[in-house]
């Protein structure tokens, strides 16, 4: 699989995967993402900055089918961290999402290690993110791939208020190779 940065052109690709991503969590009964946060609009727009900042990376199968995609970046939201957790290196993850037809294979897992060796590779000390607050199981998923609780902060306006950390280091990733572009 390959893993290339995303371009204003996927952002219907980008879309589709938190649409389907959304339905599935309905099915198993969690509130995540079944209305989008802040807004539609506001959700889309604030995904089209991602991909035009080069935050914004699509995982392709050997089909060129897009299996996951990831945001990662250094910005964190000041009401979810202290200002001295601000002040330490740190990659933020946003919006993780496995393509349904490719769950349950560990491809989650290993894009959050190449998260990880990105951050390492930058220079930060952590891989963070905040998961949203309602969603257990994904809190404990985001336990069993090594990430540290730190804490949760409910706040009326934000529902992603669960904080998780890990030590940003280099972990192979066997099945995702990076590369410029699909053409490249």
């Amino acid at each position: 699989m390959r893993i290339t940065r995303a371009t204003p052109e996927d952002l219907d690709t980008l879309v589709a995967f938190r649409d389907q991503a959304a339905a599935w969590l309905a099915a198993k009964g969690i509130d995540q993402w079944q209305e989008p946060w802040p807004s539609e609009d506001l959700m889309v727009e604030g995904m089209l900055r991602n991909i035009e900042a080069g935050e914004t990376f699509i995982v392709w199968d050997d089909d060129d089918t897009p299996a996951a995609t990831i945001t990662i970046n250094r910005w964190a939201k000041p009401e979810l961290w202290t200002e001295q957790e601000r002040a330490e290196p740190a990659l933020y993850a946003h919006k993780v999402t496995v393509d349904r037809a490719f769950g349950g294979q560990g491809l989650g897992a290993e894009l959050l290690d190449w998260a990880g060796t990105k951050a390492a590779d930058e220079g930060a000390d952590w891989l963070r993110v905040d998961v949203w607050t309602t969603n257990e199981r994904l809190q404990h998923y985001y336990l069993k791939q090594g990430f540290t609780y730190v804490r949760t902060v409910v706040l009326p306006h934000n529902p992603s208020g669960a904080l998780f950390q890990r030590p940003a280091e280099r972990i192979p990733t066997p099945h995702l190779q990076e590369v410029e572009s699909l053409t490249g």
